[in-house]
């Protein structure tokens, strides 16, 4: 018989008990509501993969993803969950408002230099399981079910902290300026930026800053661009109530058609229609 210790400090308490926000389970096909490159900045995500593999981009790098996998992805961190390659994928995804873990930054599953795709391994049955009583209560079974939630989420977190604590640190970063490429039309994505303006500023080659930004992001930098303005039009689709038109020139286009065009080629469908499924959702 094991004792827990009179001195032991939980990590958890009732002045720091995170909060789930959302959580879901999208069976296959997975690609049918695809988000393209965005961040949250007041929520932390996890993704368990319970079926398929694909691609998926994380703070700029590209990870090939599988049962099993568990992405851990911070608040503020930008990622993109939408990729051809993503066949037959289910998965559990949940957020997380009021993070705080021993030792990291608010909102952070894990310490820098920690791959934040994760390999449950002999864990993955109870990762399922805690996911899937966290879904029963949500949809209303159960006394309490707001109450439950949350300690199953601290119940889940406890395992994530048991399964990172094994994690070895990332090598160093050798695409130091490709990553400073990336926080640049991450931060000025609105902007029209040329292939041309980037490899001025940079000091690099045009054909350089294209095949080295590409191996390093999964992307070509003009393609980089489009996702990411179209990952924040379907954050602002989603999260209000903004007119299309105002939503476009926000994301850097000055033609409501060309904005349709561009959103309707990534997402398969046009931004009214994707508000519309994602609000029905």
């Amino acid at each position: 018989m094991a004792f827990i210790s009179d001195r032991y400090q939980p990590i958890f308490t009732s002045e720091n008990l995170p909060k789930l926000v959302t959580l879901y389970r999208a069976e296959t096909p997975y690609t049918s509501m695809p988000r393209t490159m965005h961040r949250h900045r007041d929520v932390a995500e996890f993704i368990l993969i319970t079926e398929g593999s694909g691609i998926h981009i994380i703070g700029g790098q590209r990870y090939f993803t599988e049962k099993g996998d568990l992405l851990l992805i911070g608040g503020n961190v930008m990622h993109d969950e939408s990729s051809p390659a993503n066949r037959n994928l289910s998965i559990y995804s949940g957020a997380v408002k009021g993070l705080q873990l021993p030792g990291l930054a608010a909102g952070q599953f894990i310490a820098e230099g920690i791959l934040p795709v994760q390999k449950t391994g002999e864990l993955f049955p109870h990762f399922c399981h805690l996911l899937e009583l966290m879904c029963r209560h949500a949809q209303g079974q159960g006394p309490h079910p707001e109450e439950s939630i949350n300690h199953l989420l601290c119940a889940l977190l406890l395992l994530t902290l048991e399964l990172t604590s094994q994690s070895t640190v990332l090598p160093p970063e050798e695409h130091s300026l490709m990553d400073a490429v990336r926080c640049r039309l991450d931060t000025s994505y609105e902007e029209n930026i040329t292939l041309a303006d980037l490899a001025k500023e940079f000091h690099i080659s045009t054909f350089h800053l294209a095949h080295a930004f590409k191996a390093a992001c999964g992307y070509a930098p003009l393609q980089y661009i489009t996702r990411r303005r179209i990952g924040e039009a379907q954050s602002l689709l989603i999260d209000t109530s903004l007119p299309i038109t105002e939503i476009a020139i926000r994301t850097g286009y000055n033609s409501s058609s060309y904005f349709n065009k561009a959103f309707h080629k990534i997402t398969g469908m046009s931004p009214r229609d994707y508000r519309k499924a994602y609000r029905k959702i």
